[in-house]
């Protein structure tokens, strides 16, 4: 069931509140009536500004990129985005959300010009709030000196948590939204199979001797390979499920960009593609880069290079899905401690959080996403 939220504008409410003070008799009804409506709010967005939010009944969304599959976790709908990044655009029109939530596809991206946000097209969209990536701190407040209601979301963060930035994201949504169930239901399963994974490496001895040693292709193509290491997704992945980053034991913090040299001599057991580029692991298992030979890199030797699945959003960043994010990882990495069917365990995840039954199919292209969905 989609929910929709609506608030009810000071003036309203102070028109109310004088008729009542005028007529005892409609007291109670305005008693009734707040109860079940909320004054404007004001929330606290992460670059530390108050924020007042008056409807959510129009919604835009900029580089920070994942955020529309968090909203979607929240309130059950995409109905209210009607804009969204084209970055986001294209992975949402590759993902299994727009078959549950259809709407997510009617989002315009005209408002992002050459990486940029166009302030006049994106005013035709007439947004009653607009989300943006903090680190684009200018163009916060450019746009809040035009009256566009804007919130910050910081898309960084200190921890080894994987899931902070999608927990803090979740609780501003909700209190912009009034939306708490499903958001806390989601993070209770992420939180019981982060501890089932801790569980079972500490009962199987699991010791940083036995961790396979991974390395990330961020962005990838015949000129560039790109890795990440620490203070990104990958690394956190890794610290929750037992893995060894090779780019953070090279020093690499952040996104770098590195040569085949470098490659072979961090030499990991494990790589795991991203899908914010085109390659398929069968493009390295080929040998389909040219000036790069990866047939003497262990992982692609040992046929355990992997694509990162993609749900209602990418898997790498924070998303809805990152409680299944969590048992794929760690079956990856441990495929002799981790022997559930993750086929199994998404359909299930989806049908009680989603409320969607995935065909077999479904599944195959979560597990196995399309270049494509790294376009755009």
């Amino acid at each position: 069931m989609k929910r929709k939220y609506r608030f009810l504008a000071t003036a309203a409410l102070t028109t109310l509140l004088l008729a009542a003070c005028n007529n005892e008799t409609v007291e109670e009804n305005v008693s009734d009536e707040l109860e079940l409506t909320a004054e404007s709010r004001i929330i606290v967005d992460e670059l530390n500004r108050e924020v007042e939010i008056n409807s959510t009944e129009r919604v835009v969304m900029g580089s920070v990129l994942p955020y529309f599959s968090t909203w979607f976790v929240a309130t059950n709908s995409t109905d209210e985005i009607v804009g969204i990044h084209p970055n986001s655009y294209n992975a949402a029109a590759h993902s299994i959300l727009k078959e549950i939530s259809p709407s997510i596809t009617d989002a315009k991206t005209n408002f992002i010009e050459n990486g940029e946000v166009n302030v006049e097209q994106l005013m035709t969209l007439e947004p009653d709030v607009f989300f943006e990536a903090a680190a684009q701190e200018k163009t916060v407040n450019k746009l809040a000196e035009t009256g566009i209601t804007t919130v910050a979301l910081d898309t960084n963060t200190t921890t080894l948590d994987p899931l902070d930035t999608f927990k803090r994201w979740l609780a501003i949504t909700g209190d912009i939204t009034g939306t708490t169930e499903r958001p806390d239901e989601i993070l209770a399963e992420a939180e019981a199979n982060q501890q089932m994974i801790n569980d079972t490496l500490a009962e199987a001895g699991v010791t940083d001797a036995d961790k396979p040693r991974v390395f990330f292709l961020q962005y990838h193509n015949d000129g560039e390979i790109s890795t990440a290491g620490t203070n990104m997704h990958g690394n956190r992945w890794l610290n929750a499920t037992g893995g060894i980053d090779v780019a953070a034991e090279a020093g690499i913090d952040g996104i770098k960009a590195i040569n085949m040299e470098q490659v072979y001599e961090m030499n990991p057991d494990i790589i795991f593609i991203t899908n914010f580029t085109e390659t398929q692991p069968e493009d390295l298992y080929n040998n389909a880069f040219e000036g790069q030979d990866w047939s003497e890199v262990k992982a692609v030797q040992d046929k355990k290079v992997y694509k990162m699945p993609l749900g209602i959003y990418r898997w790498y960043p924070p998303s809805g899905d990152a409680p299944l994010m969590l048992k794929w990882m760690a079956q990856k990495l441990h495929p002799e401690l981790f022997t559930y069917e993750i086929e199994a365990e998404i359909k299930d995840y989806y049908s009680r959080y989603y409320d969607y039954e995935l065909t077999d199919e479904e599944v195959h292209s979560i597990l196995n996403p399309s270049s494509e969905a790294a376009k755009y």
